[in-house]
């Protein structure tokens, strides 16, 4: 499971994001394709880096976490 953590939580920061931004913007009366544009390039901008790093403190927090890559061939 090399990517697992990874597909987990790139996509749930990078989703709050854009939504908690979207609904600021929708709150303040900005609607149209502008608002969902920037929200979402909000999002990646600010989610994908956080979600690296929140993959990669739960790996280095969890003890059982093998840090050596399998040499079984098994995927």
């Amino acid at each position: 499971m090399k990517y697992g953590w990874r597909l987990l939580f790139v996509p749930l920061w990078v989703l709050c994001i854009a939504g908690a931004v979207l609904t600021a913007f929708l709150a303040f009366d900005w609607v149209g394709w502008q608002a969902f544009a920037v929200s979402g390039m909000i999002g990646l901008l600010a989610g994908v880096p956080a979600g690296l790093w929140n993959t990669f403190k739960v790996r280095r927090e969890d003890p059982d976490w093998n840090r050596s890559p399998s040499r079984s061939g098994a995927i």
